[in-house]
């Protein structure tokens, strides 16, 4: 059960639809599209393909694969399934963010693994990705095969907004 006020379906103030400032489609300095500072397609050093410290496939201690302290199979505090305090169905006082698709759908959370990786889960507890700080204002996805499946970018009231590695948005975190 997510709380009233972290829930977009009851505050507005999270809630792209209704709040512009967070919404990339009315925001142009929120939207890949339009700033090319926050595209990875047009800012190389935001991009995994071209700078390979951001790249799991380039640099272990970012891919939970190699680095077990960042993996929550091998790290139990990472992990949900075991961790009452990272799990917001256990944990009423959860502080981290959920995932949401555009029309305020949960989608799933992330749980903080270091400063610089974030792992994703899905709604039913299932780790399904990670994301890499990219330098900028912002996380680049990857799947658990380390595939860059998207980015997350920071909105302008300290949520992410979700999109594909195309510049599609498709979803938020607050």
């Amino acid at each position: 059960m997510i709380p009233v006020q972290r829930n977009p379906l009851f505050n507005t103030r999270i809630n792209p639809t209704f709040n512009t400032s967070i919404n990339p489609r009315y925001n142009a300095s929120i939207n890949p599209k339009y700033d090319t500072e926050i595209n990875p397609a047009y800012n190389a050093s935001i991009n995994p393909r071209y700078n390979s410290s951001l790249n799991p496939k380039y640099n272990s201690s970012v891919n939970p694969a190699y680095n077990s302290s960042i993996n929550p199979k091998y790290n139990v505090e990472l992990n949900p399934n075991y961790t009452p305090s990272v799990n917001p169905k256990a944990n009423p006082g959860w502080t981290g963010r959920y995932c949401f698709g555009l029309e305020g759908d949960l989608q799933g959370f992330l749980v903080m693994a270091s400063h610089r990786i974030i792992l994703l889960f899905d709604k039913d507890l299932t780790w399904v990705g990670y994301a890499v700080e990219n330098g900028g204002t912002g996380y680049n996805i990857f799947d658990l095969d380390g595939g860059w499946i998207g980015y997350y970018q920071e909105n302008s009231e300290g949520g992410l907004n979700r999109f594909t590695v195309d510049g599609e948005w498709v979803g938020y975190a607050s």
